[in-house]
């Protein structure tokens, strides 16, 4: 699982989560220029990326969009997570026709991370 946030402190937090959990978990901070190349680097099953990257607005959207672009990764479950629960409405109306994206709002339990990694990734096994 690869997880890109801005936040150290978010980064660190959910990285011991789903340590716990048992995931291996590579942790990306998202303010660098070389994010898609980083998530490409950590071979993730699953991504867990935040909707809002830096001071940019929505830049989570558009690594988003950058990830289904990618032949590589064009398949990668992603778990697009926010606090901002505008933005995150305005992004879900798009992903429309995404496939293996789920949403989660923050603040969220640690029941409601694992239940939306779980979907995602029993999603993605189905043929």
């Amino acid at each position: 699982m690869t997880a890109v946030n801005n936040s150290p402190e978010f980064l660190e937090l959910v990285g011991d989560i789903l340590t716990d959990e048992h995931y291996a978990v590579t942790l990306i901070d998202g303010d660098k220029p070389a994010t898609i190349a980083a998530i490409k680097a950590s071979q993730p099953d699953i991504l867990m990326l935040d909707l809002r990257l830096g001071s940019e607005g929505l830049r989570g959207r558009d690594v988003l969009q950058d990830v289904r672009r990618d032949p590589d990764l064009t398949h990668l479950p992603v778990l697009l997570c926010s606090g901002d629960l505008e933005g995150m409405e305005r992004v879900e109306s798009e992903m429309g026709s995404m496939t293996a994206v789920g949403t989660l709002r923050k603040p969220f339990t640690l029941n409601e991370l694992s239940e939306a990694i779980s979907n995602l990734l029993s999603d993605a096994a189905k043929p």
